[in-house]
């Protein structure tokens, strides 16, 4: 798609689907900043059929493939979701530096953690209570416990930690209903975008990161000085 094309096919698009034009571009926008969208949800259904239609899906795939996205629908049972997913950074055989142009900002290591443990949350869930309409349900208690067992360290502290709920939230990755400031025992469900943002084997990763973090510790200890926390992380 060049641009020339691309605006005239965009033309022609808006000129058959029903949708009016800045319907369409809230529909790209809010697709570009939250990665993932869910048909279910209140607020979001609009623009999840918006997605799906006839007329605009073809031209949506088309213009994301521009940017080296792919345009990705989960329709199975209950889910209804659309995500955007880097393809060349999937392939195993593309060279590391275009890997790494088509990937998303690094992560904080704590927000990289509890990517991890959500996962592996999620996993877990689908083995033995079950999943509702692809969700599962769980709550910061549990969150902070398996924090302290997969790391072996303390988990971030509330500001901090809201900080991370919502960015969680604004990505799709949970749904939750924050108040303005943390407090123990908050619900909030995992999404099953996890499982396409988080590695196959997120419980390895962790015990490799503990092993990590447990050799930072015993250099700290004969040192003196330990991380910052401010590491990066690479999603």
């Amino acid at each position: 798609m060049n641009a020339l094309s691309g605006l005239q096919e965009y033309e022609e698009v808006l000129a058959r689907t029903r949708y009016p034009k800045v319907a369409v571009q809230r529909a790209f926008r809010t697709l570009m900043q939250r990665q993932f969208i869910f048909g279910n949800d209140f607020g979001s259904k609009d623009v999840y059929e918006l997605l799906n239609d006839d007329q605009v899906r073809p031209f949506a795939e088309r213009l994301f493939d521009v940017f080296g996205w792919r345009l990705q629908f989960n329709t199975s049972g209950n889910i209804k979701m659309v995500c955007l997913m880097p393809p060349i950074a999937e392939a195993p055989d593309t060279p590391r530096d275009k890997r790494l142009a088509h990937q998303a900002p690094p992560l904080r290591v704590d927000e990289a953690i509890a990517i991890l443990l959500l996962r592996a949350f999620y996993d877990n869930a689908i083995q033995t209570t079950g999943l509702v309409n692809g969700n599962a349900e769980w709550h910061t208690d549990g969150l902070y416990d398996l924090w302290k067992e997969k790391t072996r360290k303390d988990p971030p502290g509330k500001v901090r930690m809201l900080d991370i709920l919502r960015f969680l939230k604004n990505h799709g990755i949970i749904q939750v209903s924050l108040p303005p400031t943390f407090h123990e025992g908050m619900p909030f469900t995992v999404r099953p975008s996890i499982s396409l943002v988080a590695v196959s084997e997120p419980l390895e990763a962790l015990k490799r990161y503990a092993r990590e973090a447990r050799s930072e510790s015993a250099a700290s200890d004969v040192g003196g000085e330990g991380s910052s926390g401010q590491e990066k992380a690479d999603a």
